[in-house]
């Protein structure tokens, strides 16, 4: 298996009719991630900046990171399902 740690960013996301596709890649290769409307909203607003009165739960986790002081500097998926 190949190990190599490639970066990416969310390119876009676009509504669907079970929810959002989440456009993931780079400059070589795009690929989608299907989510439901409340993920995709979710990351809509936090690519546009948009604060919501109330903090969902990753907002939480953000707010928690930047007190101690952490980043997360990667995501690794090491499994891919139904794919």
């Amino acid at each position: 298996m190949n190990k190599t740690v490639i970066e990416v960013q969310v390119k876009a996301v676009l509504p669907t009719s079970g929810g959002c596709a989440v456009f993931i890649g780079n400059n070589d290769k795009v690929f989608i991630i299907y989510v439901d409307q409340t993920v995709g909203s979710a990351i809509t607003m936090f690519m546009r900046q948009i604060t919501k009165e109330r903090p969902l739960t990753h907002d939480l986790m953000g707010h928690l990171m930047t007190a101690l002081g952490a980043k997360v500097d990667r995501v690794i998926i090491n499994d891919l399902k139904n794919a």
